[in-house]
């Protein structure tokens, strides 16, 4: 079993489908020898701020552009990566380890901050690439950006996560890692915006039926997300929704509570939303709120209040 396990599956390679163009805009060499495609989403007019957005497992860089088409007229010049193993890259569909995401992610930063010397740089995360953004910053070396925007964090892990899931995990991923999983028992409503869901699961680049081994190298990442909270001191807004379903309330309030006193982090909390917040039919406040987030302005809804009552046990 465990033989057959290790056949490797191939998860091919994407091609653009008619009404789902793959737009490359450029590659980031990295140190480690890998081409990561990204999409750049341009600003409008003058370049004021530039993010680097990190999508959410088994997404794209196309998952940024419902929320960088309320961004990019205000100056804000995105550049949405493939993360290693999903969208285009060259290992899709094999779980690279959380040292590589994280230290890549960190190159990429590094790269955007000497092209662009003298404007403010965000690392914007949703989901995985929230969690990523929490241990970049938590880290002893992190990039130089002057803020982090994490939509929906995924720091399920630790003590948030049940053992016994946790070790069902563990020893499918031994015996059987390359089996894929499809979901199709799993209903979870990660957004009440249905054409987003639909040209989420349309589009080339996402990943379906990703393999045991791969789920289970996010568990690891999501639990390293959130033993990492209690080092997070970067300037911040982290944002969450009443109607998650993947990430449990629970696990964000140990994440929240964790975070040190004094620390420049402002938690948002949106009851009406969902898991993917910025594509939500709901979405006009929590992405204006990115919005003022970004060009250093007080959030202008009572997202942060809203957040202490959570904190508390109520929304």
């Amino acid at each position: 079993m465990a033989l057959t396990g290790c056949t490797p599956i191939p998860f091919g390679v994407p091609q653009s489908q008619t009404g789902y163009p793959i737009i490359t805009s450029g590659y980031f060499a990295l140190p480690d020898g890998a081409r990561q495609p990204y999409r750049l989403y341009p600003a409008q007019g003058p370049v004021r701020e530039v993010v680097l957005a990190l999508h959410g497992y088994t997404d794209s860089r196309d998952g940024w552009a419902i929320l960088a088409s309320g961004l990019t007229p205000h100056g804000i010049e995105i550049y949405a990566p493939d993360l290693s193993s999903f969208g285009a890259t060259a290992n899709r569909g094999h779980w690279p380890g959380t040292a590589v995401l994280v230290d890549e992610a960190r190159d990429e930063a590094i790269q955007l901050r000497a092209q662009y010397p003298g404007v403010k740089l965000y690392i914007m995360g949703e989901s995985m690439g929230g969690a990523i953004g929490m241990l970049l910053g938590a880290s002893a070396n992190p990039p130089p950006v002057d803020g982090y925007i994490l939509s929906a964090p995924a720091v399920w892990g630790g003590p948030s996560m049940s053992p016994g899931y946790r070790e069902t995990l563990r020893v499918a991923a031994f015996f059987d890692p390359g089996r894929r999983l499809t979901g199709q028992s799993v209903h979870v409503e990660a957004s009440d915006n249905v054409p987003a869901l639909i040209a989420f699961g349309e589009d080339p680049l996402t990943m379906h039926a990703p393999r045991i081994d791969h789920v289970a190298g996010l568990v690891t990442l999501m639990g390293q997300a959130q033993s990492a909270c209690v080092n997070f001191r970067q300037l911040a807004l982290i944002l969450y929704g009443g109607h998650d379903e993947l990430v449990p309330p629970d696990a964000m309030r140990d994440c929240w509570e964790a975070i040190p006193a004094g620390a420049p982090v402002t938690l948002a909390f949106y009851p009406p939303d969902y898991h993917l917040i910025p594509r939500d039919l709901e979405r006009a406040t929590p992405n204006a709120d990115i919005l003022a987030f970004i060009e250093g302005r007080g959030l202008p809804s009572s997202a942060p209040s809203l957040a202490t009552v959570f904190l508390s046990g109520g929304g």
